[in-house]
Formats: C-alpha cells, sequence, structure tokens
C-alpha cells in the first residue's frame, strides 16, 4: 500500500508532521522545519503537499481537502506566495523562509562598477542657449556648436542621422538645464531674459512629470562623462551610451545604445506589470535596463517592513543543485501580483535589504494565468552618485 504524507491541523493553528514516513520525506525534501520530534510546516508547504504531493491534512480525525483549505487560510498575499513557492519546488531547486535561516553577509551580491570620464565644457562656455520657454527647447546660433554635438552629443544639429541636412542645433529640456548648471548662460529667445537654472526648472516641472528626479540622474550620468539621451523609443525614460560615444557615423554603422534608464521616485507608485513590460522591451532590442531610485535618504528605508517572502537555493558555476546543507543561499525573493502597485521606496528597501545580506533580489511576479515571471537585480556602483543604481533583468531560474 502506498504511503502518503500526513499533515495535522493542531488547536494552535499550526501544521505539523508526527510520524516518521511524512517527517522522512519532508526531511529529504527540505520542506518544514524539524523541532526535535516533529515538523512544523508553513501554509505554502502545506498546500504544495497537498496539491502536488498527494498529502493528507487531518484537522483531529477529519480530512481538510484543497477547497475547505483555501476558505479558511488563504490571505490577501497567500496565493503569489504560494504560486512562487510551488514554482521553484517543481523546478527542482529548493527554497525556505527567512526565519529559519540565519541572515548574515552571505556575498553573493553582485555590484556592477561602471566606469566614469571626465567631461570637460570649459572651451564652450562662452556659447550662448536661447531658450523657448513655451516650447520647451533650446537652441545655438554659433558655428561652434557642432564641434560640441560632436565632441560630446549635446542636442541635435540638423536632422537626426543626417546633419548635413539642416542648420538648427536644438537642445532638449535636460540638456539646457545640465548646460546652464555647468556655467552656461541661458537666455530667454523671446525676451532675451538671462535664465537661471532654478527658472528653468521650475518652468520644467509643470511641463516634464518628475522633472527634478529625472534632471537628477541625468545630471549624474551626465557628469560620468555618459551620453544620455530620450527612451521613448524603448518605453523608458532615457537611453545612454558610455563616455566616448558619437553622434556621427563610423563607417556604415551608427553607434547604438545598450543602456536604457528608467526613473521611479521614492513616492511614485508603479504597477507591477509596467515595470515588466519596460524590462522585457529592453531585454527584447538587447538593452540593459537601469532602475534609477533618486533622493532616499536613511530614514526612507523601510527594512522591518519589507517583505521578504522567501530565502532561495539555485545552481553553482558547475550547474549543480543548490542545498541548504551545503551551500549558502543566492537570492531573496519578494512576490507580487501583475496588478499590484509597488512604490519606489519599496524596491529601494527590498534592493538595499538584499545588498545588507549578500543576496541578490528576485521579484517574482504572478500573472492572471499564475505563472510566475523572474527578474533579477544587480547594483550598480557609478562615481559620486546619491541615486540608487539598479540592473534588472528577465531570470530563468
Amino acid at each position: 500500500m502506498k504511503r502518503e504524507i500526513k499533515i495535522s491541523l493542531e488547536k494552535d493553528g499550526k501544521f505539523y508532521c508526527f510520524d516518521d514516513f511524512s517527517k522522512e520525506e519532508l526531511r529529504k525534501s527540505f520542506i518544514g522545519k524539524s523541532l526535535r520530534t516533529y515538523f512544523e510546516l508553513e501554509k505554502e508547504e502545506v498546500l504544495y503537499l497537498m496539491e502536488i504531493r498527494n498529502a493528507y491534512l487531518f484537522e483531529k480525525n477529519k480530512i481538510i481537502n484543497i477547497k475547505e483549505f483555501l476558505e479558511r487560510f488563504s490571505d490577501e498575499r497567500f496565493l503569489e506566495k504560494y504560486l512562487t513557492y510551488r514554482d521553484w519546488k517543481i523546478r527542482g531547486l529548493f527554497i525556505t523562509y527567512p526565519n529559519r535561516i540565519q541572515l548574515k553577509n552571505f556575498e553573493k551580491g553582485v555590484t556592477k562598477k561602471y566606469p566614469s570620464q571626465d567631461i570637460d565644457l570649459s572651451n564652450y562656455k562662452s556659447m550662448k542657449i536661447y531658450y523657448d520657454l513655451k516650447n520647451h527647447i533650446g537652441f545655438f546660433f554659433d558655428n561652434r556648436s557642432i564641434e560640441l554635438f560632436e565632441k560630446y552629443w549635446f542636442g541635435q544639429y540638423g536632422v537626426y542621422k543626417n546633419i548635413d541636412k539642416g542648420k538648427m542645433h536644438v537642445l532638449d529640456n535636460f540638456e539646457v538645464a545640465y548646460l546652464c548648471h555647468k556655467g552656461f548662460e541661458i537666455f530667454d529667445i523671446n525676451s532675451n531674459e538671462k535664465l537661471t537654472l532654478e527658472k528653468i526648472i521650475e518652468n520644467e516641472k509643470s511641463y516634464t512629470y518628475n522633472f527634478e528626479d529625472m534632471f537628477l540622474v541625468y545630471k549624474e550620468w551626465r557628469d560620468n562623462g555618459y551620453i544620455v539621451k530620450s527612451g521613448l523609443k524603448f518605453g523608458t525614460h532615457f537611453r545612454i551610451y558610455f563616455p566616448g560615444a558619437s553622434p556621427l557615423r563610423k563607417g556604415i554603422e551608427w553607434i547604438h545604445s545598450k543602456h536604457v534608464i528608467h526613473v521611479f521616485p521614492k513616492n511614485i507608485e508603479m504597477q507591477t506589470s509596467e515595470l515588466a513590460r519596460a524590462i522585457r522591451v529592453a531585454h527584447s532590442v538587447r538593452k540593459t535596463f537601469i532602475m534609477a531610485i533618486p533622493g532616499m535618504k536613511k530614514e526612507d528605508y523601510m527594512k522591518e517592513k519589507t517583505p521578504i517572502d522567501f530565502i532561495v537555493y539555485h545552481r553553482n558555476e558547475k550547474n549543480e543543485v543548490e542545498n541548504p546543507i551545503s551551500s549558502n543561499p543566492s537570492y531573496i525573493v519578494i512576490c507580487l501580483q501583475e496588478d499590484e502597485k509597488i512604490s519606489g521606496k519599496f524596491l529601494a528597501s527590498a534592493l538595499d535589504l538584499a545588498d545588507s545580506i549578500g543576496l541578490r533580489l528576485l521579484i517574482a511576479i504572478v500573472d492572471r494565468e499564475s505563472s510566475v515571471t523572474y527578474y533579477v537585480a544587480n547594483r550598480i556602483e557609478l562615481p559620486n552618485s546619491e541615486t540608487k543604481y539598479y540592473e534588472i533583468e528577465w531570470f530563468n531560474p
């Protein structure tokens, strides 16, 4: 006769396994918490054993089926957690809860160090910029501006990818604000009044949503020598080119950006589906998706409120499955629903917590078909930056 795992729901509302066969099956599968003579289980483990391993759940002598279990024990975040747990286990990987292991620095975090290059604009600061406050666009009318365009790719001279046609040199609002910040004189094209950086920023706040946060990000990357341009074509705020990139064709090829940046202010909420779409679009055009979370202060982090749902083990360099006995974990996991909203502060806190224990963050998003998609975050070290930056990419366990 085939033996089955037996789970007991006790008076304290907790789930236990007492018999030797059940305990041995749990031990081999790294499920549950061993407490001397019995095992204690969490809700996700119980449902997994009932659904996938055909386990029986008893309350006294009565069998509780899956329907009754869900009626009694499913709460607001249960299903996204359960579906993530089930998915990880079905893949033959090991998953546990943060309160079952000692959280320390596991030294498995990944930090990508981005290069930096000085930008010298001193030879061009005598050129005046004329700004159209109503249309949020600036102009150079100095013949030397083409040199600035070719060397540092500020603005667009002539027609995009065809500078031999057209004579205007136009600048977007971020470029105007940045060059003002760097000491260029900016004049109102209608009144010839000299404009301050404060005046430009105030004007742009009513036009570009979250302009100040976006300008901070723009400025940090430009200060490190990167070319920062519109990311509209790729569904993000900016696309960036590494220092030294040129707007001119090299032979028969144009230089293509390999990174895009999305600015996620700390107090703004975003649907996880929107985040997933932006990452997948970047992935589909072979670009690295960078999440920028500006303005985070020490008091903004919510470590005690950040829901680490699971700690998971993955595979080592030899593609061998890691387990809790012989390996350290690789990721912390937060589980989200497709239509759930999260704030920049929430995501930054989760990322910071992962950094603090030397693990990488996995974002598990459960869609309406109960499928789970994973995204992994790697911290970026950008010199002299106040902003938290992370590469986020699609991940297949």
